[in-house]
């Protein structure tokens, strides 16, 4: 397989008739989406020359996949924007990508005309199918540009990943190996289709043959999990805070779907008792997480089931994956001993989009990843914090998941955030920001924190949050909360 948009060709000949797209009461063939992927891969073709870039902006819809695979068919390169991007940081990154074309829907027009762009808009709508062409391009090879997906940006400004087809095609063979996706699979992805987690797990589903049922948001998490029983879904992917939302508000209907029979969580560590629950709902069921980046997606695995005693572990490499660990002077480490985490293999990308400042974190085939890190004796992976999150006060390390952790076990903490806040004395000083769904005062939650940690961990501060600033990925903006702390 030479091509991403090879996933859906080849499943469209082995299962024609086959639903490849649940989504509300729309159904869509394998063969029909095919069509609709090719006529609209002929429009572009009409219009722009393979090579060039097509940005992507639409919730999630079959419109996205037909979007998605038109492009790469089409030859050229999809830079895929998350449906919630802010007015700025859409300008900044169509102005980095220079788009040649813009595909969207009209639910969209308010925000892009408010941005004033200049470039080609083409609205995806139904009307557009009304005629199919045949299409035999074959699109872009294994080693060309694929996509572009912004990161986070969580501690610095977003940096354009570059991924070929190479890195991705490696990365979901990885997934169908270690998750074992079946053809007769019914996933249901409650995940962002813009985001390399969900789109991940599209890829995945696609190349064994399997269905996926998506859906456009998560706000109503009942009517999501009904149609999942109804469909008779074997999977579920979704980020720990959908687990969380779930299991304290329909945990009864969750464990009622009695088909499932593996799950699939990621982008944030899932509080061990959560682990334990899911388990518990689903005795059959396999339950994975792994660790990975947009640049690397996929790197590692881990089974919970099988592997009770390491629930805070991130698992072990995936088939063709290489991991070390390297301190301060970039010396390989032994065991148990933390330090930064480099990763290599087919899934990691060569350069990212016009960033020469980034590439510096990429050589050799290695990706200095930023993620802090250590392998215990069993090589399992275990992954503490970014490099940036690091505290250090007075001389004493650690990282802000430590007090992140132990404040989460408090019952009345639905979320919370630690950072290092600048001090003339300390150098640093650890502060909390927590998310509440019951009342709970600033003394409670110290108290349980010395009970549990050293003194310069505790947080010298603590600020009660509605809710905390998340990138579209789910991640914490912990420079914006910084950022407000300070003023």
């Amino acid at each position: 397989m030479n091509s991403i948009h090879e996933l859906l060709d080849n499943s469209a000949r082995k299962y024609p008739n086959k639903s490849a797209i649940i989504f509300d009461d729309l159904r869509i063939s394998f063969t029909e989406l095919l069509k609709k992927t090719e006529f609209l891969s002929n429009l572009i073709q009409e219009k722009i020359s393979t090579g060039n870039v097509i940005s992507i902006l639409c919730e999630n819809s079959p419109f996205f996949i037909i979007s998605y695979f038109s492009v790469l068919k089409s030859g050229c390169i999809a830079h895929i924007i998350p449906p919630s991007i802010s007015d700025f940081n859409l300008k900044q990154q169509i102005k980095e990508t220079n788009p040649e074309m813009i595909l969207s829907t009209r639910s969209f027009e308010q925000k892009l005309n408010r941005t004033q762009l200049t470039k080609k808009i083409f609205f995806v709508e139904n009307t557009i199918f009304s005629k199919v062409n045949s299409n035999d391009f074959c699109g872009n090879c294994f080693h060309e540009t694929a996509s572009i997906i912004f990161t986070s940006g969580t501690t610095s400004k977003p940096k354009g990943v570059k991924l070929t087809h190479k890195n991705v095609l490696t990365a979901t063979s990885n997934i169908v190996k270690m998750i074992d996706i079946h053809p007769n699979d019914i996933e249901l992805n409650s995940l962002s289709l813009s985001h390399s987690f969900g789109l991940g797990c599209l890829h995945a589903t696609f190349m064994q043959g399997g269905t996926s049922l998506i859906f456009k948001n998560t706000i109503n998490l009942k009517q999501i999990l009904k149609n999942a029983k109804y469909e008779n879904a074997t999977g579920f992917v979704g980020v720990p805070v959908i687990f969380y939302q779930i299991l304290n508000s329909f945990p009864d209907l969750f464990s009622s779907i009695p088909s499932i029979r593996y799950l699939l969580t990621n982008t944030a560590p899932m509080k061990k008792e959560s682990i334990l629950e899911v388990m518990d709902l689903f005795p059959k069921a396999n339950f994975y997480t792994y660790y990975g980046l947009t640049e690397a997606s996929r790197s590692t695995f881990l089974l919970f089931n099988k592997n009770k005693n390491k629930l805070e572990s991130v698992g072990k490499t995936a088939p063709g994956v290489e991991i070390k660990i390297l301190d301060n002077n970039g010396k390989v480490i032994s065991n148990d001993a933390m330090g930064e985490i480099f990763i290599k293999g087919d899934h990691v990308i060569k350069n990212y989009w016009n960033n020469q400042h980034a590439d510096k974190s990429i050589k050799d085939g290695w990706l200095q990843t930023g993620d802090l890190g250590y392998f215990d004796s069993d090589n399992f992976l275990f992954l503490k914090s970014r490099k940036d999150d690091l505290i250090n006060v007075g001389g004493e390390k650690f990282t802000s998941e430590e007090v992140e952790l132990i404040i989460k076990e408090i019952p009345e903490i639905s979320d919370v955030a630690v950072i290092g806040i600048s001090n003339e004395i300390f150098g640093q000083l650890p502060v909390a920001f927590v998310v509440t769904n019951k009342e709970i005062t600033v003394t409670q939650i110290i108290n349980h924190c010395s009970k549990k940690m050293e003194r310069y961990k505790i947080p010298h501060k603590i600020s009660f949050l509605d809710a905390l600033p998340k990138t579209d990925s789910g991640k914490i903006k912990r420079n914006s909360l910084k950022s407000n702390f300070i003023q």
